[in-house]
């Protein structure tokens, strides 16, 4: 899978240079090496560290442009949530890029209690100011320039996504779906069974345009198969007359949890029997919904 192409220039590592995430504990720093924090509880609050390097003049020579103090801005964003995609932005920081200060310490607390299975931390650099530059340069503020990402799931809490690549012209040969880009298998009825071990999404290895893209964490074909979970699990899940009832018994990491979960997400502030209606009264509101709660990235912050 090639590079993403953007519509303008942007920054590489000769200009931004992060060292990596740290956890600090009693004054000990302890590098971050593994997708899943160990013995994490929601009693102990998360302290993490980095120092970013920037060069501005290389950051100028890259965007074609003068690059000014306060011209570029870094921004920390960190989102918790359950699934797989966090929902609730926690934190947010903004510094501007100056030539005084090259070197930028990153230092965070995150409360344990605002932490919901999994941590998402994204370091970027965007455009504050725009300035005279190529045609080719970044011209509006808010464009995103450099990004990273730490991606953390806390230990014992939840059950990874269960997805598979395989061939669909072998698995499905002469059925229909043998074309499609994924599949959700799953069998709708008890849903009290647990969402890890009932359910599993089949990527197409045939449909490597698609596949290639989810694996890579392509934000927008993320959204897109997520929602498409998402629609057919609240979908079914909503069908059933005594949702409600089952939504405030259930074990969040259940398939109806993660419905009722999902459901928040997508239609705050409104009750089980108001989304229901909506799909038959208002279906297009309540597929945008869903659509736009399957975003890999909040937006709230207009970074």
């Amino acid at each position: 899978m090639g590079r993403i192409a953007f519509p303008f220039l942007t920054l590489d590592q000769t200009a931004i240079s992060p060292e990596p995430w740290v956890l600090l504990d009693g004054g000990l720093e302890t590098p971050i090496g593994d997708a899943w924090l160990p013995d994490w509880d929601a009693a102990r609050d998360l302290r993490l560290r980095r120092l970013v390097t920037t060069d501005l003049d290389r950051a100028a020579d890259l965007l074609s442009m003068p690059i000014d103090d306060g011209v570029l801005e870094l921004v920390t964003r960190i989102g918790t949530g359950i699934g797989n995609m966090p929902r609730r932005i926690i934190a947010t920081s903004k510094l501007p890029l100056t030539r005084m200060e090259p070197t930028i310490v990153i230092d965070e607390v995150v409360p344990g209690h605002s932490l919901s299975q999994r941590l998402l931390v994204d370091t970027l650099v965007i455009l504050r100011q725009p300035r005279e530059g190529s045609p080719l340069s970044p011209d509006l503020a808010g464009s995103k320039l450099w990004s990273d990402q730490l991606d953390l799931r806390l230990e014992g809490e939840e059950p990874r996504f269960p997805m598979e690549a395989v061939s669909f012209l072998e698995r499905f040969a002469g059925r229909p779906e043998a074309y499609a880009p994924w599949l959700l298998h799953w069998t709708p009825g008890n849903l009290h069974r647990d969402f890890g071990g009932s359910v599993r999404l089949y990527l197409n290895r045939d449909r490597a345009d698609v596949t290639d893209r989810l694996l890579a964490g392509d934000r927008a074909t993320t959204q897109v198969v997520l929602a498409d979970v998402m629609t057919q699990i609240i979908s079914v899940s909503l069908r059933q007359n005594d949702f409600e009832r089952l939504a405030e018994e259930a074990d969040p990491c259940s398939i109806a949890g993660r419905a009722a979960h999902w459901i928040g997400l997508a239609f705050p502030g409104q009750d089980i029997a108001a989304v229901r209606s909506m799909i038959d009264l208002r279906p297009s509101a309540f597929h945008a919904g869903i659509l736009a709660a399957a975003d890999i990235v909040s937006l709230e912050d207009g970074a």
